[in-house]
């Protein structure tokens, strides 16, 4: 017999990283953040996770805007 393989929606997803996920959260709480103080707090926070995951280009090309 012939079998048809369907394609799922699992087959079709993009897998993202987990790191790129972390800053791309970090990035959304600095900018949704409303004092100046809680900006410098997220901005501060995403630019170490992106040192330490060696991710500061990514950061910088495509999150700092």
């Amino acid at each position: 017999m012939w079998y048809i393989n369907m394609m799922t929606i699992d087959d079709v997803k993009i897998h993202t990283p987990l790191e790129v996920i972390r800053l791309n959260k970090l990035a959304e709480a600095c900018k949704n953040a409303e004092s100046n103080d809680f900006k410098a707090l997220w901005y501060k926070k995403m630019i170490d996770l992106a040192n330490e995951y060696g991710l500061m280009d990514y950061v910088m090309r495509k999150l700092v805007h």
